[in-house]
């Protein structure tokens, strides 16, 4: 029987998100930021609105924004622009929905959160 691309994905992401959870939990003990939510493979959204990505090549925890300096690229994704109650959705780092039905998308050109609103009601 084969595999499908996303069945193979779907793994390898909670590969990592279990190595990372243990990781974490290594790392940070009781002060571990408790996790409200999944934005891609390895990383997640944390109570106090710090987005974190795990280095599998390091076995760390990094910010967003430190996970791009080591790229060489220079970003201000934190603070998010809203807070994490107001979250419904985060589909990758840069581009959240509010519960209000809000679009925020992060603008890499100009390095910082633009809002977007909603797309139009089709009749």
């Amino acid at each position: 029987m084969k595999k499908s691309a996303f069945g193979s994905m779907a793994a390898v992401a909670i590969a990592v998100l279990l190595a990372a959870a243990g990781t974490a939990a290594a790392q940070g003990g009781a002060d571990a930021g408790r996790i409200v939510l999944i934005y891609a493979p390895g990383g997640v959204l944390t109570e106090d609105g710090t987005l974190w990505q795990f280095n599998l090549e390091k076995g760390v925890w990094v910010t967003v924004d430190e996970a791009f300096r080591e790229q060489g690229q220079e970003t201000e994704v934190l603070p998010l622009p809203v807070p994490v109650e107001r979250i419904a959705r985060m589909e990758s780092f840069g581009f959240l929905v509010t519960r209000e039905g809000v679009c925020w998308l992060y603008d890499l050109q100009r390095n910082q959160w633009r809002e977007v609103g909603s797309p139009p009601r089709r009749n």
